[in-house]
């Protein structure tokens, strides 16, 4: 008779919970879509035509006309991998001398020469970024130091930390060999835009999200309940029954006990305000041109 009860009462809970794997269905197919366009988008050829196909501005006169199309060379292979634009610029004019001067400066030249040219992979002003690194120095001091410039899904990819590692990975060559300063830099850039800081990785979770989160929260509610029930199984099939007929030994329940414990729910006067990611060197903001930028620099 106990056999029968919790058939019965698992074909009910099955047949409640058909909506919900209805709706696990549903997450599914939109998940696998999801992640068929994301890859279908992330696996396309270049979409923006504006651009120019130049990615070496060597104003500053710092590369060997062989070491610049080696450069560009080895950007291209890049971009195709990454699925971002990638442009290095030097140049070798005033920028200013104390920080916030050179900072603003530095950002605005390398922001407003990324609008302009419309670069980006995948639209203009697009997926990319732009490593700008100024060479001047005079009797006053020097002005030296590198900027990137960030667009797209690079600005949500690289924040300050990406940002010191592709500066620290040109402070090693930048003084004796330019070339290799900026093949590291590329290089950097080019693996943060291929594995996107964890791209991949937050699609796959999100696909696993979508296929089983469904599943997993049915069965907790399933099983949370299925415990309760048994706990509350204090009577069984025969409890109410004395020589094969029905003996109820009492018309009404007794309420046994009623705890009840309030708290005070405190409500907070103010609210957490986000902003520019450190501020100043780096972080999220609007270019002159209206585009939205991330970024940050080093001096040297």
């Amino acid at each position: 008779m106990d056999k029968e009860i919790k058939r019965e009462a698992l074909r009910q809970y099955f047949k409640y919970f058909t909506g919900w794997f209805i709706v696990t269905g549903i997450f599914l197919l939109i998940g696998i879509g999801a992640l068929i366009f994301t890859v279908a988008v992330r696996n396309s050829s270049r979409n923006n035509s504006s651009a120019p196909k130049e990615r070496v501005y060597d104003y500053a006169n710092v590369l060997t006309d062989e070491e610049e199309q080696e450069l560009s060379d080895y950007i291209a292979q890049n971009q195709k991998k990454a699925k971002v634009d990638i442009v290095v610029v030097t140049v070798d004019q005033e920028m200013g001398l104390d920080d916030p001067t050179w900072e603003y400066n530095m950002m605005n030249y390398a922001d407003n020469f990324y609008d302009e040219n419309r670069f980006g992979w995948n639209c203009q002003v697009g997926d990319g970024a732009l490593l700008l690194d100024n060479w001047y120095e005079d009797e006053r001091g020097s002005q030296k130091g590198c900027w990137l410039s960030t667009s797209g899904k690079m600005e949500n990819i690289i924040g300050s930390y990406e940002e010191g590692r592709v500066f620290d990975a040109m402070d090693r060559y930048i003084d004796s060999n330019p070339f290799l300063a900026y093949c590291a830099a590329v290089e950097m850039l080019g693996r943060y835009g291929e594995g996107g800081a964890g791209t991949d990785s937050v699609e796959l979770g999100s696909f696993c999200c979508l296929f089983f989160l469904p599943f997993v929260v049915a069965l907790i509610y399933v099983l949370v309940h299925l415990r309760q029930v048994k706990a509350k199984d204090t009577t069984t099939a025969g409890t109410y029954v004395v020589n094969g007929t029905l003996a109820l030994r009492s018309k009404s329940d007794e309420f046994i006990r009623k705890n009840v414990v309030s708290h005070r729910i405190e409500s907070s006067g103010g609210s957490s305000g986000g902003g520019n990611h450190g501020g100043g060197s780096h972080g999220h903001h609007t270019s002159s041109g209206g585009h939205s930028h991330g970024g940050g620099g080093r001096r040297r």
